[in-house]
């Protein structure tokens, strides 16, 4: 009788053989994504080229090359008018409201000193005294309204070091778009042959299951980046229309940094209403505070009756699993975790769906990815 099982060591060295494997892919994805984002965004770039270099070639009988180059063209003028016309908006505006706020802390500030010094408050105060006469309540009421004025200071500094250090990035930037661009234009020019080459280094039964896995990322990633997109989209137009509506000043920049807040899972356009509402009323500006919290709700249900049109069931994620994979990557890797754990829930999805995980649990138990053969007949 043998000492040991030679299959049950077989199968525990592949077991470990995997974990390995998949480990270091992991690591490998981990510390080098930071060199081969451009490459992957140049990708991406050239994979939603495609179908118009495809309409180039064969309706207007382009060639390749000058079919990608007017696609890159078309593409790059596009997003560069966008962009600049948003920056330029945004920026102007975003000075115009940096000024306001700290108009409004230092009103504040001034409100706070008038009224400890109004008749009323002393009256409070000499009653006050009759019983705490060791509070200093103007040490603390100075030492209250200075810690506001501080922090309010601290976050205008912020936000100009914020745009200092953007502009600072933009010789960089340029950089890196300029290799993105070089890449997109290679990537697409080569499309075809890089294709066929895929192919012929993939055996076919693993090509199928590659294809299932990239078909069902490519339709989820891509699904729920363009429904949150529209979604985020309608809630900085009612937000837009509502601060219209209520005569707030520079409510295009306030709508467009709503719109992008709301593109944070878990977060969304109740991190600005509320405390604006609360800020208004404390202001003494009811009309604002009231119409804030009015369009608070309307926002809310105008994005809850698209939603399930705009996501349907085209993404296939269950809902318990993403709540779960979005507090897990919130809780490891803060903000950016949220976005860390759709992909990795998406990414789990798809494997599944493609039986990766059966295949590989077939091949520690087997030493085979696939099913094996029967018997021939004797």
């Amino acid at each position: 009788m043998p000492l040991f099982n030679v299959t049950l060591v077989h199968r525990i060295f592949r077991g470990i053989w995997v974990t390995i494997v998949t480990l270091g892919a992991i690591l490998l994805f981990y510390y080098g994504f930071r060199i081969i984002y451009p490459f992957l965004i140049a990708w991406l770039l050239a994979y939603m080229m495609n179908p118009l270099v495809r309409f180039l070639e064969q309706r207007w009988r382009f060639p390749r090359w000058t079919a990608v180059a007017s696609s890159i063209l078309l593409f790059g003028s596009i997003i560069t008018f966008a962009i600049f016309v948003f920056t330029t908006k945004i920026v102007s505006e975003s000075w115009h409201i940096v000024g306001l706020v700290q108009e409004q802390i230092a009103e504040w500030r001034n409100w706070l000193n008038d009224y400890y010094h109004s008749a009323e408050f002393q009256a409070i105060l000499s009653d006050l005294n009759e019983t705490l006469t060791a509070i200093d309540l103007q040490s603390s009421l100075s030492k209250y309204t200075s810690t506001i004025a501080t922090t309010g200071s601290a976050l205008v500094a912020y936000l100009f070091n914020f745009i200092k250090a953007s502009v600072l990035f933009l010789p960089k930037l340029a950089v890196i778009t300029v290799i993105i661009m070089v890449a997109t234009y290679l990537i697409s020019k080569q499309w075809n042959s890089l294709a066929t080459a895929s192919k012929q280094m993939v055996p076919e039964r693993v090509r199928a299951s590659l294809s299932v896995v990239s078909g069902d990322l490519q339709h989820a990633i891509f699904g729920y980046v363009k429904g949150h997109i529209i979604l985020s989209s309608i809630t900085a137009l009612v937000f837009f229309l509502g601060l219209l509506v209520l005569g707030v000043e520079y409510a295009f920049t306030i709508a467009i940094i709503g719109g992008i807040v709301d593109l944070i899972p878990l977060i969304g356009i109740p991190a600005i209403v509320v405390p604006w509402a609360v800020f208004s009323f404390i202001e003494g500006n009811l009309f604002l505070g009231t119409g804030l919290l009015v369009l608070w709700p309307i926002i809310l249900v105008t994005r809850h009756a698209f939603e399930p049109k705009v996501y349907g069931s085209s993404i296939g994620l269950n809902p318990l699993m993403l709540l779960i994979f979005l507090f897990a990557g919130l809780h490891l890797f803060g903000v950016i975790g949220i976005f860390v754990g759709i992909i990795a829930l998406v990414v789990l999805t798809a494997l599944q769906r493609a039986h990766v995980f059966r295949d590989v649990w077939r091949y520690i138990m087997t030493g085979s990815f696939f099913p094996m053969a029967p018997p021939a007949p004797k």
